[in-house]
Formats: structure tokens, sequence, C-alpha cells
């Protein structure tokens, strides 16, 4: 998935194909370009995540592995509704 945009706290969009998803949480500083790899759920953590990051700026040379905490996952008219719901008015 590819980094498209900065959220509330710190978080991450994040968008492909099919979806789009919101991380936060992770130990290194990304900037759009960058893509993630959702790799698979941590044992016993709902929504923690490995995740393997591929940098823009270092030509996505190399992957560099991390954890996440997942906090939205869907479609555009999802994360509507999603921001929706956790913004404040």
């Amino acid at each position: 998935m590819d980094v498209v945009g900065y959220m509330h706290h710190a978080d991450l969009l994040l968008e492909d194909e099919q979806s789009l998803v919101i991380i936060g949480g992770g130990n290194y500083v990304l900037s759009i370009g960058d893509k993630v790899y959702l790799k698979r759920q941590m044992d016993g953590e709902q929504l923690r995540y490995v995740i393997e990051i591929s940098f823009a700026s270092n030509g996505h040379q190399g992957l560099f592995e991390d954890q996440c905490q997942m906090k939205f996952s869907g479609n555009r008219a999802e994360l509507s509704q999603y921001l929706h719901a956790t913004t404040v008015h």
C-alpha cells in the first residue's frame, strides 16, 4: 500500500487498488510515496500488525520491519463515515 496522506494524531492514510487503511503507532517516520506491506497480525494483539516499509527516499531499496496499529480499513465511503464519526465537529 502507498502512503498517500497524513491524518490527525500522526496517523497515515494508505491506499492500494482495493482499499484504504489508516495506521499509527509505528517507529519510523513515513513520507508520502513510501510503501507499506501488511505482513501479519501480531499474536494476541487485535489491531497490531507486523509491517514492512519500503522508503521512496531510498529508491525503494530494501525493506524495514516495524509494527503498527490499524485504526481503519475499508473503502472511500466507509472512510468518509469513519472520519465523520471520529472528528470533533
